[in-house]
């Protein structure tokens, strides 16, 4: 009589396996189901979190000009015509020379850009300079808040992300002003050069061509 229930016992085991190795597919399936079913939720999650990003915008009086600088044209000036001097290739700093930069009339109708460098070796440079602007109106020029441009210092870094559209800081800027006098320090330079810019720009499209005129020098 046990003999027979072990024997009954076997069988049932033997079915209940058999039936399980059958349909294990169908048991996976079932169990992945709530899985496949989460995965649209991810999605949409991926896709407010990109759309939350784009919706991302820039304050601040930097990334207003930023914003417009976009829709203009940056014209680049010439650099001041200087044959190179003996104390260029000394290894020791400049100090007390001094390098005139700027020294030129010209138009502003969106923005106008000036490039300059800093010698290697130059431990306490000084960027010194004045510009006046001016506007045509009723066939005169005239010195007026009509005038006002915009003034900007930037190093490499903060100029590309000027072209970019990216907010920064600047070295030195000053608001809009139709008489402005810049006085500030640079950082030393080492055994490199260190390249800047100067930006003009011209914020009131609407009131014409504005007429420059600035004069800039490097103290050392």
């Amino acid at each position: 009589m046990q003999l027979l229930r072990l024997l009954m016992v076997s069988c049932a085991l033997v079915l209940v396996g058999s039936y399980a190795w059958t349909n294990r597919h169908h048991v996976a399936a079932v169990i992945a189901v709530p899985a496949a079913e989460q995965a649209p939720a991810t999605e949409a999650t991926y896709a407010e979190v990109r759309e939350a990003q784009k919706s991302v915008t820039l304050a601040g009086p930097m990334a207003d000009y930023l914003s417009r600088q976009e829709s203009s044209k940056v014209e680049t000036l010439p650099p001041v015509s200087r044959k190179a001097s003996a104390s260029d290739h000394v290894g020791g700093s400049p100090v007390g020379t001094s390098n005139a930069i700027l020294h030129q009339t010209f138009k502003v109708a969106g923005i106008v850009n000036f490039p300059f460098e800093v010698p290697a070796h130059a431990a306490n440079p000084q960027l010194r300079g004045t510009y006046r602007s001016s506007v045509k109106q009723a066939g005169t020029l005239s010195s007026d808040t009509a005038a006002d441009v915009e003034f900007l210092l930037l190093n490499e870094q903060q100029y590309a992300d000027f072209l970019n559209g990216r907010s920064g800081e600047a070295v030195f800027s000053a608001e809009d002003a139709h008489n402005q006098e810049v006085n500030t320090g640079l950082p030393p330079t080492l055994d490199q050069p260190a390249k800047y810019y100067l930006i003009f720009r011209n914020n009131s499209h609407d009131a014409g061509k504005k007429v420059v005129q600035a004069d800039f020098r490097i103290d050392f």
